[in-house]
């Protein structure tokens, strides 16, 4: 296993895990974001419990490799379903630019992982 690899799990990781903790805590913009995608009110706690997951995944990645390369598959899948989310509800660029990031850092985590 990687130095890249175990770092990216790190920084992937307690990326999701402050974005869930900004949807368990009922964020207003998280609350206004939700609400303009067209998602029922508490869901945003459904996707901070995906988010949690994939960071266990990947904190525990870093001990068994497997289980960090699901979870950052895992991860890049959410951030490719939340951009386009972001796109059906014509937001600008701007909007999606957060999981866009986030999705590249968590593709990259999943190459560096397959190729080591």
């Amino acid at each position: 296993m990687s130095v890249i690899f175990v770092i990216l799990s790190i920084l992937v990781g307690l990326v999701a895990l402050y974005s869930a903790s900004l949807d368990f805590r009922g964020d207003p913009q998280i609350m206004e974001l939700m609400q303009r995608l067209g998602y029922r009110p508490g869901f945003e706690r459904f996707l901070g419990v995906i988010k949690v997951l994939g960071a266990v995944g990947l904190f525990l990645g870093i001990v068994v490799h497997f289980i960090g390369v699901l979870a950052a598959l895992g991860l890049t899948i959410y951030m490719l379903l939340a951009i386009r989310a972001h796109f059906r509800a014509s937001d600008p660029v701007k909007e999606a630019l957060p999981a866009f990031v986030l999705m590249i850092l968590s593709a990259t985590t999943l190459i560096v992982g397959l190729l080591g």
